[in-house]
């Protein structure tokens, strides 16, 4: 079957945006804008898709791989930072600052976008990681899925 899905830097350049726009070094937040991209973050993490982990599907998931746009587990979100900012940029949902533009790029991609592109053609016996996945075995699939990037369209 043919994906449909885009790459996140597609979907970035149609919303004007670019890898420089998620450069976290010497930004500073007004507390205005971060209040306001809070409220929109609270309305992300609440999302149906977004209830759950990106990678490992589980509940009440409160990290985020920005540049991704995706919501991570405390667990996964680890595993995300040892791959590196060039790979995936990632915050907390409620205790860093967020700009406007970063929560509405979230706002906007969300876990079901991503899970689209960067599993489109993920074979259905590679099954997804839950609970029960070894720690080494999930870190494999998150390289596979993002730094390897096995299953692509």
């Amino acid at each position: 079957k043919k994906s449909m899905a885009t790459s996140p830097q597609a979907r970035m350049l149609a919303m004007g945006l670019s890898a420089e726009d998620f450069n976290m070094s010497g930004s500073s937040i007004t507390s205005a804008e971060k209040d306001k991209a809070q409220k929109i973050m609270d309305a992300v993490v609440r999302l149906p898709d977004n209830r759950m982990c990106a990678d490992c599907s589980a509940l009440g998931p409160r990290w985020a791989s920005m540049n991704l746009g995706i919501i991570l587990c405390l667990n996964c979100s680890g595993i995300h930072r040892r791959l590196g900012v060039h790979i995936s940029k990632v915050k907390s949902v409620t205790l860093d600052g967020w700009k406007v533009k970063w929560a509405q790029w979230m706002k906007e991609n969300g876990n079901r976008v991503s899970n689209e592109y960067f599993e489109a053609n993920k074979p259905a016996s590679k099954k997804k990681p839950d609970d029960s996945t070894s720690s080494a075995a999930l870190e494999d699939y998150i390289r596979a899925k993002y730094e390897r990037m096995e299953w692509i369209p």
